[in-house]
C-alpha cells in the first residue's frame, strides 16, 4: 500500500514522546519529514533514524501569545512548502494545531497531551480556546489523546468516531535493554524525578524531603526547566540531593531506574491540565517496578491507587510528605512492587495497531 506521507510538527524538538511517534510511522511504512520549535536555552538530544528540522525558537518564558505568534509566523511558511503536495500534516499539541487552523484547511492529525489553556484568564480567553479545541478535535481526520481524562475534560464520551487513546506507553526498545531491579537497603531510601523539571510541587517536595530527611537520598534526572537556582542553592547544603542533568531515552532509563526505591510524579494538582493528564511516569513504573508518588485528587492518583502501585499526597502540604516519608517501610514498597510484578510488562510497552489500521481504512 502507498502511504502519504507524514509531515510531523513538533511543539519542541526535544520532546521524547513525540519522537517516538514520529518512528512508530517510519517502523510502519512511513515516509515523513520532521519539523520542531527549538526552545531557548534548552539542550535536547538527537533522535536516530530521522532528523528534525528547526522552523522557529520560542524561549520558555514567553508569553503564551507571544510564542502562538511565531508558530502560525512558522507555520504559514511550512504550509506554503507544501501547497501543491500531497500529504498529510500531524500536529503536537494544541498551540500548533491551533496556529495551523489560522493559516490553513489542509488534511490533518493531531494529537493531544496537555490541555494549556484550561487554567487560563480572564475566563472568556478559556472557553474561547476551549471551544477552538473542540473544532480541531472534530475536523481532524483522527484525534489520538494520550488520556482518557481529556475525553472527559472535553465532553466527548459520545462522539469518539475519530478519537483514538493512546497513553504515553514507554518505548519498545526497553525490552531489549538489560535491567537489573534496585534492591531496597534499609535505613536507605532512594526517590527519584526524571524528566523536565518545571513544576512547584516538585520543587516543594524535594526541598521537604532533602532538608528533613537525611536518610532519604533524592536524584534528580533529565532537563532543569525552572527552578534552577532554587536547586543549586539546595545542593550546597544538602548533599543527599543529587542533579545528574540530561539523559538519553530509551537507553539510559534502565540505568535511572536501577538507582530508584520510588520515582516521583506530583505534577501541579491545582492545574486542570494535570487533574486529567496520564503521564508516561506511570508506565516507565510499571515497566521498571519502582512504586510511583503522585498527586493526590487525580486521574492519575485514581488509577493509581485502585492499582496499588504508589502513593498519593498533596505535595504543596509538608505536613503530608512529613507523614507519607515516615510511613514508607520495606514491606509497603514491597507490596506496591507485588501489585506491579501483577501487571504484565507488555501492558506497559507502546504499540499501537489500532491507529494504522484507522489510517489505512481512511487511505492515509
Amino acid at each position: 500500500m502507498n502511504h502519504k506521507k507524514i509531515v510531523f510538527v513538533l511543539n519542541a524538538i526535544n520532546i521524547t514522546r513525540c519522537q517516538k511517534r514520529v518512528q512508530e510511522f517510519i517502523d510502519a511504512g512511513y515516509k515523513v519529514d520532521v519539523y520542531g520549535f527549538e526552545r531557548g536555552g534548552e539542550t535536547y538530544a538527537t533522535p536516530v533514524g530521522f532528523s528534525i528540522t528547526p522552523i522557529g525558537c520560542h524561549e520558555v518564558s514567553m508569553s503564551y501569545y507571544k510564542r502562538l505568534a511565531i508558530i502560525v509566523k512558522s507555520l504559514r511558511q511550512l504550509h506554503r512548502k507544501y501547497k501543491d503536495k500531497d500529504v498529510v500534516f500531524y500536529y503536537f499539541f494544541f498551540d500548533v494545531s491551533f496556529a495551523a487552523s489560522l493559516v490553513s484547511k489542509r488534511h490533518y492529525i493531531y494529537e493531544e497531551s496537555d490541555i494549556p489553556y484550561a487554567n487560563m484568564n480572564p475566563v472568556f480567553v478559556r472557553k474561547i480556546l476551549a471551544w477552538c479545541d473542540k473544532r480541531i478535535i472534530k475536523r481532524a481526520l483522527l484525534t489520538i489523546m494520550t488520556s482518557e481524562g481529556f475525553i472527559t475534560y472535553h465532553r466527548l464520551q459520545n462522539q469518539r468516531e475519530n478519537i483514538i487513546v493512546i497513553p504515553n506507553r514507554v518505548n519498545p526498545a526497553l525490552l531489549q535493554l538489560p535491567y537489573t531491579h534496585k534492591k531496597f537497603d534499609d535505613g536507605n531510601l532512594s526517590i527519584g524525578f526524571v524528566g523536565g523539571f518545571r513544576y512547584q510541587s516538585i520543587l516543594y517536595f524535594v526541598k521537604e524531603v532533602v532538608c528533613k530527611f537525611k536518610y532519604v537520598t533524592f536524584h534528580v534526572y533529565g532537563n532543569i526547566m525552572s527552578y534552577v537556582a532554587e536547586l543549586q542553592d539546595l545542593v550546597k547544603n544538602n548533599p543527599n540531593l543529587v542533579l545528574h542533568g540530561i539523559f538519553e531515552n530509551p537507553t539510559d532509563l534502565p540505568f535511572v531506574y536501577e538507582s530508584l526505591d520510588l520515582v516521583l510524579a506530583t505534577y501541579d494538582a491545582d492545574s486542570i491540565n494535570a487533574q486529567y493528564a496520564e503521564p508516561n511516569k506511570m508506565y516507565e513504573s510499571i515497566f521498571f517496578r519502582v512504586p510511583i508518588i503522585v498527586s493526590k485528587g487525580t486521574f492519575l492518583s485514581e488509577k493509581v491507587e485502585r492499582l496499588g502501585i504508589g502513593y498519593s499526597v498533596n505535595a504543596l502540604d509538608n505536613e503530608e510528605i512529613d507523614r507519607l516519608v515516615r510511613s514508607i517501610s520495606k514491606e509497603s514498597i514491597m507490596e506496591k512492587i507485588q501489585n506491579l510484578s501483577k501487571i504484565p510488562q507488555e501492558e506497559a510497552v507502546n504499540a499501537n495497531p489500532r491507529l494504522f489500521e484507522f489510517l489505512k481504512e481512511k487511505n492515509i
